[in-house]
């Protein structure tokens, strides 16, 4: 129980809620170390897992079997004791007939190459090798792409259409001042090029603005900048037409709900290994793994 309150809020505010639900003091000192020797252990089988499963070259055998699975990363920022440091999250989802949307969750401090093998294990276990279509929705950054590469060659690459439309806003109000008529009225016009006819026909209408310039703007170069190496991620009327989700919502809420639901409260600061037990042992009880964690007897471990 005493894991199970820390996993939702802070230390403190776990050693009150249980003393008034149950009328028994656990000091709160007390009550983050059994939380984060139960995370740490969480992490440990986990790894395990993973390294068994590469050496093996066997992926995990699969819960469920989709017809679509969608998988979805992204970086979010925690409190530590050295400074800010990034959280990369992960998520897939799928439409059950049964149980309707799904969504399971990965996040840990680690580089690039170590949470795209996480995300794999955990897209293997929903359905990675079985889905008949894998689709990765990413905000654009490189590192996204080159994991979706490296780890899901299959899928197909969606940018997501609400990064993708602030970049055209920032585009429009730096060549025409924010809030104006003139930047609405371009980045309504571009946004409908996009949306109707996709990327690379947003692209010849941002050459074509370009070239009407004298000196090109430095804005209009950072969107081009962004849209040509995305381009082909950015066949938004087939996406839509196929029926494809073209945002990362889930991810994005899953970094809120993960993250800055639990790590980011006032005054926080953690060590590396206490944010990661921590959110592990969050992700457990998101994932619908609980009671299978609390069978294993964590504390004893």
């Amino acid at each position: 129980m005493t894991c199970l309150l820390a996993a939702q809020s802070s230390f403190e505010e776990a050693s009150r809620t249980l003393h008034e639900l149950l009328g028994v003091r656990v000091d709160d000192n007390m009550l983050g170390a059994a939380a984060e020797h139960a995370g740490a252990v969480v992490l440990a089988r986990q790894n395990a897992a993973i390294e068994e499963s590469l050496a093996n070259r066997t992926p995990p055998p699969p819960e469920v079997r989709p017809e679509r699975l969608y998988i979805s990363m992204d970086g979010t920022t925690a409190p530590t004791l050295d400074g800010w440091r990034e959280v990369k999250c992960g998520a897939v989802y799928w439409n059950d007939p049964v149980e309707g949307h799904q969504v399971r969750y990965v996040g840990r401090i680690e580089n690039c190459q170590s949470a795209g093998r996480r995300l794999w294990h955990l897209a293997c276990r929903y359905g990675l090798r079985q889905a008949k279509e894998v689709v990765v929705i990413g905000d654009g950054a490189p590192w996204i792409w080159n994991q979706a590469e490296q780890c899901f060659s299959r899928a197909r690459q969606i940018l997501d259409w609400y990064h993708a439309s602030e970049h055209v806003w920032a585009c429009a109000n730096g060549l025409y001042g924010e809030g104006t008529k003139k930047a609405r009225r371009w980045a309504k016009k571009m946004l409908n090029a996009l949306y109707d006819y996709g990327g690379h026909a947003l692209l010849k209408r941002l050459w074509r603005s370009r070239n009407s310039h004298k000196s090109p703007p430095a804005a209009l170069d950072e969107l081009i900048g962004y849209v040509t190496p995305n381009a082909d991620r950015m066949d938004y009327p087939i996406y839509r037409a196929e029926g494809l989700s073209i945002g990362s919502g889930p991810i994005e809420s899953a970094c809120k709900r993960l993250v800055g639901g639990r790590l980011k409260g006032p005054g926080m600061r953690w060590s590396p290994r206490g944010a990661d037990a921590i959110l592990a042992l969050r992700i457990t009880w998101l994932n619908g793994q609980w009671s299978t964690l609390w069978d294993s007897k964590p504390l004893a471990a």
